[in-house]
């Protein structure tokens, strides 16, 4: 059973399948991994390294050389099944594979093992979901990072933790991380406990831990998803569908991120002392939906967009400030355009076909 949803975040419809966590995270049972009695080299942890964003993490490690030699070590329990991400991996690395749960202590402990840096990545990251499936999204989002950040704090390792900016809830002006947040959803919430209890971790016990708060991430990625506004009309577009705009959601603002900039964040974070105990939002820019139907019509002038009346929706728009990050000295370098070109590059089967 399904039933049609819309994210309060992005105001973009999605189908929800309750039961879908559950049959796979109740049911799944661990695969025994190649984790070596002693590693010989660095070991980095990704949480949830089979997902959007871990995916290419697990692709960039290597290329930094503060990392060279290093071992990459994934978990992911692949409710997902993105068995793709684990392919044709770079050759600069050695990866090991932890199919495993983060809300399960025996799993991350062995995920932890000789660990010095975790980027933990792992969780539900469906805003609509979560209101459907708030213990699960409690279990998973708060308990599964509290099991992890236990394990850090044993392994006296890093940790770069992924919140996210919908941790905020009703916003007015430009937000910055003093904001007082006030989540809307269960999502929101349960992220923001588990940011906490990291940040509170790392001032009052000395554990190496950052956060950065993440705006609507998009642009492609070997693990995609295409539950997020622009990934999600990017592909609409390309297969011939129109795009549903509600029309207060044509100026309204939200935070956006390309997926580079992400990645790039991550490792600029890793190892920097003045940022531990520290939040920071990260966002490449704030944009309307109308800004979004743009920059995919300069590349598919033919999309047809409908623009429909509002629905009663809590969250209205919302502006990130990025400038704490910024002086730390990291400013993102991609833009609307270069994300949803890399998109619709991907679907050139579709658009050639209409073109011609």
């Amino acid at each position: 059973m399904s039933f049609l949803s819309i994210d309060s975040e992005t105001r973009v419809l999605v189908i929800v399948i309750p039961s879908y966590y559950e049959l796979i995270l109740k049911y799944y049972k661990p695969v025994c991994c190649n984790v070596s009695a002693k590693s010989d080299s660095m070991v980095v942890l990704v949480t949830g390294g089979a997902g959007y964003i871990g995916s290419q993490l697990i692709r960039e490690i290597p290329k930094d050389k503060r990392f060279a030699g290093t071992t990459v070590r994934i978990l992911d329990n692949m409710f997902r099944e993105r068995y793709v991400s684990l392919w044709d991996l770079p050759k600069e690395a050695k990866y090991e594979m932890i199919e495993g749960d983060i809300r399960k202590p025996d799993d991350v402990k062995r995920a932890m093992q000789d660990v010095e840096l975790v980027y933990d990545l792992a969780g539900i990251t469906n805003a609509p979901l979560s209101f459907e499936r708030e213990q699960l999204t409690k279990e998973v989002n708060y308990g599964g990072a509290l099991n992890v950040l236990k394990e850090v704090m044993n392994k006296g390792a890093e940790l770069i933790y992924s919140a996210t900016a919908s941790q905020y809830g009703p916003t007015k002006g430009l937000v910055d991380e003093t904001y007082d947040c006030k989540p809307i959803s269960p999502y929101g919430k349960y992220k923001l406990m588990a940011e906490q209890a990291v940040l509170k971790a790392a001032k009052e016990n000395g554990v190496r831990a950052t956060a950065l708060r993440l705006g609507t991430v998009y642009g492609w990625t070997i693990g995609m998803r295409f539950d997020t506004v622009i990934d999600r009309f990017c592909y609409l577009a390309c297969i011939g569908m129109p795009l549903t705009v509600y029309d207060s959601a044509l100026k309204e603002k939200r935070p956006y991120v390309h997926v580079k900039d992400v990645l790039d964040a991550f490792l600029f974070t890793t190892g920097r002392k003045k940022m531990y105990g520290e939040a920071f939002n990260l966002v490449g820019q704030n944009a309307g939906v109308g800004e979004v139907v743009d920059r995919i019509k300069e590349f598919l002038p033919e999309v047809e967009v409908k623009i429909t009346s509002t629905p009663s929706l809590n969250q209205l728009s919302y502006v990130l400030d990025n400038s704490k990050l910024k002086k730390e000295g990291f400013e993102c370098k991609y833009g609307l355009r270069e994300g949803v070109k890399d998109i619709i590059d991907k679907f050139d089967a579709f658009t050639r076909k209409r073109a011609g």
